[in-house]
Formats: structure tokens, sequence, C-alpha cells
């Protein structure tokens, strides 16, 4: 008598972006659905006050980024988050090295900058 298997596991994929949190995602991602489908895609910025917030987030705007909010923390800390967005992103190895370093260097422009990374749908 022959099995059949009705739920296969996809073979796990490794990535290499230079960020290892960001490699677990992308792994994550492709084992629900494929990398190439456009996704809604978050990312997470922490400034020290407001005006580096806001400072930030221009950049992020001009840079074609949606801004889904710039506020203070809902953590109750003295922190601002500014959290950006794209509708229909893809999120391949190279969209997200590259968002990355976008968001890094934003992060280190403004006093108490803090990229926390991102998220996306599947």
């Amino acid at each position: 008598m022959r099995t059949v298997k009705l739920f296969r596991r996809r073979n796990a994929v490794h990535f290499d972006t230079g960020h290892a949190g960001d490699d677990q995602l992308l792994a994550q991602l492709s084992q629900m659905s494929d990398l190439t489908a456009p996704r809604h895609w978050v990312h997470y910025l922490y400034f020290a006050d407001e005006a580096a917030a806001r400072g930030a987030a221009a950049v992020v705007a001009a840079a074609g980024w949606e801004l889904q909010n710039v506020a203070e923390s809902a953590a109750g800390g003295p922190e601002w988050v500014v959290i950006a967005e794209r509708h229909g992103a893809v999120t391949s190895p190279e969209a997200v090295r590259e968002a990355r370093r976008f968001f890094d260097g934003i992060a280190r422009q403004w006093a108490g900058g803090d990229y926390d990374g991102w998220e996306a749908s599947a």
C-alpha cells in the first residue's frame, strides 16, 4: 500500500541580506508565499524627540514611503515612533537589504534614532 502525503513541507530557503533578523523574516515569508508577490511592507523607527521624528519622517516621505504614523511611542516612553509603509512592495532580498541601509541611515541622522525593523503581510 502506498501512502500519499497531503501536506508537503517546503524546503527551507536561506538568505544572506547581511542581517540575521531580515534573513529569518524572509525565510518565514518564503515558506508562506512567493517573495515576488506584492505585499504590504511596514518599517519602524524610533527617535528621542518630536523634532527628530518629524525630520526623519520628511526624508522617508520624500523617498516615496507612505507615513502610517508619527507619534509619541505607545509604550509610554519618551521616544517618538515613525511608521513607514508601502503597499504592493516586493520583499526580495535585494529590496530588504536596500531598505535596511536606508532606514538605518535615517536613524543615524537624528539624535536617539533607532531602526527597529520591519514586517510584511504574507
